[in-house]
């Protein structure tokens, strides 16, 4: 069920949280704009900075739905990795499509993320 707290800014996108065992599994969908970074920040934030049983924070962040990311977005991934890193976690990118796997190239965040291709998936290491 999608999450739409009272404070969400627009219907173009949504946000999902699961978990796959003790990780994390965050579903975005939609545009991941300047409308939608501030809400999901919020919720990578707190999902971030948790510790499960004195484990790294890892957390999967799914954008398989995702239609349009731009620079505000970027800059959440790039907020939420380094408070995992920090924690010695990982953050992972799973179901990147063509128009964000060349944005991620394009930024050199594609050595910065562990990130699995929609149509392979092939998770490919950061470099460390």
């Amino acid at each position: 069920m999608p999450l739409v707290p009272p404070d969400h800014p627009s219907p173009a996108f949504t946000v999902r949280v699961s978990t796959r065992g003790t990780v994390p599994v965050v579903e975005l969908h939609g545009e991941i704009d300047l409308m939608a970074t501030p809400y999901i920040s919020r919720r990578l934030d707190g999902l971030a900075r948790r510790e499960h049983e004195g484990h790294p924070p890892d957390l999967v962040i799914d954008v398989t739905g995702v239609t349009f990311m731009d620079c505000r977005g970027l800059s959440v991934l790039v907020h939420a990795h380094n408070l995992i890193s920090a924690r010695h976690g990982r953050l992972h990118l799973t179901g990147v499509r063509p128009h964000l796997r060349k944005l991620l190239h394009l930024t050199g965040l594609d050595r910065t993320f562990a990130v699995q291709d929609a149509r392979v998936g092939r998770v490919s290491a950061p470099c460390r």
